[in-house]
C-alpha cells in the first residue's frame, strides 16, 4: 500500500516538473516575442519611410502584442483595414493624403496607423467598444469623403464581440477589403 502511495506521489511529481517545463517554455517565448517587438523601438525600422506611419512589420506585431494584451487584461480593441482602391497616377500623393488624414482621425498616442501593403492601412483603437469604433469608421469615410474624394474600401471588427481569433479576424477584413 506505501508503495502503491510512492508510485502515485513520483507520477505527480512528473506531471508537475512537466507542467513547469511549459509554463517556463511559454515563459521565455513570451519574452523573446516581446524582445523581438521593441528591439526596432528608436530605429527607422518602425516607420514606413514614405508615409511616416507604423511599418508593416511593426504594426503587425504591435497588433498581435495588443491582441495577447487584451485577452489576458479583458479588455476590448477595435481594428480597421482602409485600402486605397485605385491605382492611377495620382496614387503615391493619394496614399500620402490618406495617412496623413488617418493619423489627424484617431486618438495619438492611444491608437495606431500601420502600412500592412502597398495599398493598405492598418488603425488600431486600443480600449473602444463597437459602437465607439463604428462611430470612428463612419467618421473616417466622411473625412475621405469630403477631403480627399477618393475610393477606399474599409472593413472593422471589434474584439472580443467581432472574434477572439486574431488571424481570422484579419482573414476576413482582408477578404472584404479586396
Amino acid at each position: 500500500m506505501l508503495e502503491d502511495q510512492l508510485e502515485y506521489y513520483r507520477s505527480r511529481e512528473a506531471q508537475m516538473e512537466q507542467l513547469i517545463q511549459e509554463y517556463n517554455e511559454l515563459i521565455r517565448r513570451q519574452f523573446d516575442l516581446y524582445d523581438q517587438f521593441v528591439r526596432d523601438i528608436g530605429t527607422s525600422k518602425i516607420i514606413d519611410p514614405y508615409t511616416r506611419v507604423y511599418s508593416a512589420d511593426h504594426i503587425s506585431k504591435l497588433i498581435a502584442y495588443y491582441h495577447q494584451r487584451a485577452f489576458e487584461e479583458n479588455r476590448s480593441y477595435g481594428l480597421i483595414l482602409v485600402r486605397l482602391v485605385e491605382k492611377d497616377e495620382n496614387f503615391e500623393a493619394n496614399l500620402l493624403a490618406l495617412a496623413k488624414l488617418l493619423k489627424n482621425t484617431v486618438r495619438v498616442p492611444m491608437d495606431s496607423i500601420g502600412r500592412l501593403s502597398e495599398d493598405t492601412f492598418a488603425v488600431l483603437l486600443t480600449e473602444i467598444n463597437k459602437e465607439n469604433t463604428r462611430k470612428v469608421v463612419e467618421r473616417m469615410k466622411s473625412f475621405i469623403d469630403q477631403q480627399l474624394a477618393i475610393p477606399v474600401k474599409i472593413s472593422f471588427r471589434c474584439y472580443p464581440e467581432d472574434a477572439s481569433n486574431l488571424e481570422e479576424m484579419m482573414r476576413e477584413m482582408y477578404a472584404e477589403v479586396s
